[in-house]
């Protein structure tokens, strides 16, 4: 007995065509559900968010940033200066940091330089 696929085949189309447009409204509606969600968002940090940060920065960060810092300049001012002598040991500590650096160069010369002769042929016999 033969059968023709092709009405089953017109029919599992249909049914996907169906099936695709169900899935595109679906998508359709989350689109617009996440646009006004992203929307509400926006307008409470702008309008309760925004206020209220700010004001807590106001009354109460502001105000301890501005008694450190006076702390710390009453500090300073009770602290006197004095200039610094360098000696031998500054000179030691500055040359051993120039030969650091100078080392550190030529080792990054070394590693960074092209040696043509530090390649192996690829082509070698095996008798």
């Amino acid at each position: 007995m033969p059968t023709s696929y092709s009405k089953e085949i017109a029919a599992i189309t249909r049914a996907m065509g169906k099936a695709f447009g169900r899935q595109r409204d679906v998508l359709d509606s989350a689109g617009h559900i996440l646009a006004d969600a992203a929307r509400l968002a926006g307008n409470y940090g702008r309008n309760d968010l925004g206020p209220r940060a700010r004001d807590e920065y106001e009354s109460r960060i502001a105000p301890l940033i501005a008694s450190g810092l006076v702390a710390g300049r009453r500090l300073m001012a009770k602290t006197p200066v004095v200039p610094k002598k360098s000696g031998l040991g500054g000179f030691i500590a500055a040359g051993l940091g120039v030969a650091l650096v100078a080392g550190v160069a030529y080792l990054a010369w070394q590693v960074l330089r092209t040696d043509d002769d530090a390649w192996v042929d690829d082509d070698f016999d095996v008798d």
